[in-house]
């Protein structure tokens, strides 16, 4: 399984300690921020200490040309970019004399594993699907336990990160089911069938249910006195025998049961959902109440970092620092909240012109309304919530501080028809200017906000040839 990556890597992994060697200058880390990133840069960062290898650390939002000019004006012989910059290896290999790493798995631009001095380690190169079987966590994994098998201990960053990039659906995929049987044999991992819903660990009863985006609960997300209603009326005790709020995780089967059926019912008004009971993966050594102990939280957590403006924090949290994980743990709250009114902003829009809801397809234009770094959530928990039909493509968009416009396109479903967002985000990018990129079935883009007509326009255009060609070939 993905052999002849793992061999390629650990081919890299000596051009790496071989460059390292030669130069007396830290190294270059540069991370994207969100989950996948922020756990990829993690563990660089401490491969790097433990080596004895000294590094200096950024993580941003994409690779843009500013970015670029700023690195050249930089003094190191060897840069590493983790969980970013496949789209601009020639651009690196033309334009700095470094040697480059990019570890990534967004679908390469150029299929050639070495562009000068610029190595990419990537896994479509290998037939290794990037999208649903690693992410560039595990790629940093792998590479990190290329350089010493002691990195084995970081396999559950691995998972967290393929977590936070949904990799996880009631299970792993491909090269992620190596990282999972690394963190299982190395006994930091264990695996629990519960319900699957944010905070089973560490919040209250009600929370858990207050707190729900993934499945977002009518009438009790964003609610608390919804949420209490719900499970009176679910015929479940908030409290103990102690008048102690109750958590998920005290409830009986019976109970959960009850929960779990009431649950199913108003999610779904009238379709059908998927089950929220499943597997859930647990850091054995946390703390019960940590927000580190389900790795779904520990996602969450450090993408609440990321996406608040504090990925610092993220890449603290990982590496182990306390005064971090407390304050992380707090800009939690804010992240949710955010991501409450992200939702409650959606399901009040839907009938008017911020929401355009079409055959095929859904354009959502949030405007300041919603938080650039949060509008990609938004499209990914509606993509994940049954709301439209399998195979609906999703395009929300939000405004960024810097006069752009953040473009996330998802699709509904676990869909493996040849359908490709990135086709559609590099024609918006053509029509509107500035850049964009991704996955076959989770892309972006960043465009100015002038052309946010044209933006719309083009999208409706280029949106409903691709529903037809669709319907179409279908038949």
């Amino acid at each position: 399984m993905g052999q002849d990556l793992l061999d390629y890597i650990g081919e890299v992994s000596s051009d790496f300690l071989d460059v390292v060697s030669k130069s007396s200058k830290p190294v270059r880390i540069v991370g994207n921020l969100d989950t996948d990133g922020i756990t990829s840069t993690s563990i660089i960062c401490k491969t790097l200490s433990r080596l004895d290898i000294r590094y200096v650390v950024s993580v941003v939002k994409q690779v843009n040309s500013e970015l670029l000019d700023a690195l050249k004006r930089e003094d190191y012989d060897v840069i590493i970019f983790s969980d970013l910059a496949t789209a601009y290896i020639t651009e690196l290999s033309n334009e700095f004399d470094n040697d480059i790493f990019v570890l990534d798995h967004h679908f390469p631009e150029v299929e050639e594993k070495r562009v000068g001095k610029v190595r990419q380690v990537n896994p479509h190169l290998f037939g290794v699907n990037g999208t649903k079987e690693i992410s560039a966590a595990g790629i940093s994994y792998f590479f990190a336990k290329s350089l010493n098998e002691v990195n084995k201990d970081m396999s559950y960053l691995a998972l967290v990160g393929a977590i936070g990039d949904m990799q996880e659906d009631y299970g792993f995929k491909g090269m992620n089911c190596l990282i999972l049987e690394d963190a299982l044999s190395e006994g930091t991992v264990e695996i629990k069938e519960t319900l699957r819903l944010f905070g089973i660990q560490t919040k209250p009863l009600h929370k858990v249910l207050e707190y729900s985006t993934n499945p977002y609960i009518p009438g009790v997300t964003g609610s608390e006195r919804g949420a209490i209603k719900f499970i009176e009326d679910s015929g479940i005790e908030l409290y103990d025998k102690a008048r102690k709020v109750r958590r998920l995780v005290n409830l009986s089967k019976q109970e959960l049961a009850k929960l779990v059926t009431a649950i199913e019912i108003k999610k779904t008004s009238g379709t059908m959902a998927e089950s929220t009971v499943g597997p859930v993966f647990l850091l054995k050594d946390e703390d019960e109440d940590s927000l580190k102990k389900d790795l779904r939280e520990f996602s969450t957590l450090l993408n609440s970092c990321g996406r608040m403006g504090w990925p610092s924090l993220g890449i603290g949290v990982c590496l182990g620092d306390k005064v971090a994980s407390k304050k992380a743990n707090e800009l939690l709250r804010s992240y949710r909240k955010e991501i409450i009114d992200a939702l409650n902003w959606y399901y009040e829009n839907r009938s008017t012109p911020n929401v355009l809801e079409k055959k095929g397809y859904v354009i959502i234009l949030a405007g300041s309304n919603i938080r650039d770094t949060i509008i990609g959530t938004l499209a990914s928990l509606l993509a994940k919530s049954k709301v439209y039909p399998d195979g609906t493509i999703i395009m929300s968009t939000a405004y960024t501080l810097d006069g752009l416009i953040k473009v996330s396109l998802r699709i509904t479903g676990d869909t493996d028809s040849d359908t490709d967002l990135r086709v559609i985000i590099k024609e918006l990018v053509a029509e509107g200017g500035g850049y964009g990129g991704g996955h076959k079935l989770a892309a972006g883009a960043s465009i100015p906000q002038e052309k946010e007509d044209i933006m719309v326009r083009e999208a409706i255009s280029s949106l409903n040839k691709y529903v037809s060609s669709r319907a179409v070939t279908a038949e």
